[in-house]
């Protein structure tokens, strides 16, 4: 019978090191067809949900009309899109200052349309 060899000192430390050092997942949340995932404290990247892309169908026009420093009360409009199937304004669920805006979307609102959360992404928000 073969038994398993006991990890060496080395092994062992080296695997709680990467297990007290692994980063977690981010946190991502959706209300009302936005994503939200807090990037530190405050601090939140927002998008459009799967589910969201799916019910407007392929966009063929994005308007985003805001800029990065621009203050944005809850419920302010961060993006209208228009698809063959309808147009549909997008809210932000927080107040905050607009860090960053998704230039690529800017560029090209077709982009929105590959369901990628990574690429897919509107802007960042700085929560008072």
């Amino acid at each position: 019978m073969m038994t398993e060899q006991p990890h060496t000192f080395w092994q062992r430390l080296v695997a709680w090191w990467h297990g007290r050092h692994a980063t977690a997942a981010p946190e991502i949340t959706i209300k009302d067809g936005v994503w939200l995932e807090q990037r530190d404290q405050g601090h939140y990247r927002l998008g459009l949900s799967s589910d969201a892309l799916e019910q407007i169908g392929d966009i063929s026009f994005a308007d985003l009309p805001i800029m990065t420093d621009d203050q944005l009360a809850a419920g302010d409009d961060i993006l209208e899109v228009e698809s063959d199937k309808a147009v549909e304004n997008f809210k932000t669920p927080f107040a905050g200052t607009v860090t960053k805006v998704n230039q690529d979307l800017v560029v090209d609102p077709a982009t929105i349309n590959h369901n990628a959360q990574a690429a897919n992404w509107i802007l960042e928000l700085q929560v008072a």
